[in-house]
């Protein structure tokens, strides 16, 4: 009986002491406890520059009243206990990963070298679709969201005209969408590039990515050419890129090779080391 006054005395006073929070210093205001500090508002307004004439502070105001909104929000959401249902567990888990790897990113970012004259020149003049031979092609254009079974793509390899892939999409009951659009070759990256030039003129490429199928021909071409000082900064954005993707796969090398990863054997992908017999 003793234990329990207690804790009940200890919760009271932890209630009384979330009530008795005030909004001074740096924490701009206080919901129910919890507290809503300036840096929180900051963060609401991200990178956004406010024009000149415009009041700060009604800025910072309305961006203060959306914290608050989602926080009230999200207390009445916890106190319907919807944080504890698997559904939220398991985005919660998705979140925080991806802020990870973000942050990550971010810190990798920040160790980048800033890369010498003779490497953005090696560069501009060893990726010529980027730069001088850039070139913008207006293309016929199918998407259709990957499908479970893998073998509907390597069939369309058989197909030598978007009619026939159309047709084929049709035959397998898969729905897309055919539209006319735009590629730039600055940003298909010089492999597929060399891949799409070697086609014969009017055969499609298959080109899966992000969960989704694009299929394509080109229909015509236009010279884009990017030279001079206006194509440095896109060479050293560029190599930049390409550093923090090495630094991240170096990373995930390293994380892998001391980790224990263990999978169910219908999971396991190619190669991964079968478990062990019982």
């Amino acid at each position: 009986m003793r234990t329990k006054t207690v804790t009940a005395i200890a919760l009271a006073c932890l209630s009384l002491s979330a009530c008795d929070k005030e909004p001074t210093g740096q924490v701009a205001a206080v919901v129910n406890g919890e507290e809503i500090t300036l840096q929180e508002v900051n963060a609401e307004l991200g990178n956004v520059n406010i024009p000149d004439g415009v009041d700060k502070k009604v800025v910072q105001q309305a961006a203060l009243e959306r914290v608050v909104e989602r926080r009230l929000l999200a207390q009445a959401a916890r106190d319907e206990g919807l944080d504890k249902t698997p559904d939220y567990l398991l985005r919660e888990r998705q979140l925080r990963d991806a802020l990870l790897v973000q942050l990550m990113g971010q810190k990798a970012q920040r160790a980048q070298r800033v890369p010498e004259q003779a490497e953005i020149d090696k560069f501009i003049a060893d990726n010529p679709d980027m730069f001088a031979d850039r070139k913008i092609f207006a293309i016929d254009r199918i998407q259709f969201p990957l499908p479970k079974d893998m073998g509907a793509l390597k069939a369309l390899e058989n197909d030598h005209s978007m009619e026939a892939v159309a047709a084929h999409l049709q035959e397998l009951g898969i729905k897309f969408a055919r539209t006319d659009a735009q590629m730039d070759s600055a940003q298909v990256g010089k492999q597929r590039m060399q891949q799409i030039r070697a086609l014969p003129a009017g055969e499609p490429f298959i080109a899966p990515e992000n969960g989704m199928v694009t299929v394509a021909v080109i229909k015509s071409e236009r010279a884009v050419p990017l030279t001079g000082d206006a194509a440095r900064p896109l060479a050293v954005q560029a190599i930049q890129n390409q550093q923090l993707t090495s630094a991240m796969q170096d990373r995930l090398k390293q994380a892998r090779a001391a980790a224990e990863i263990k999978y169910q054997p219908d999971f396991a992908p190619k190669g991964a080391a079968k478990p062990a017999a019982k």
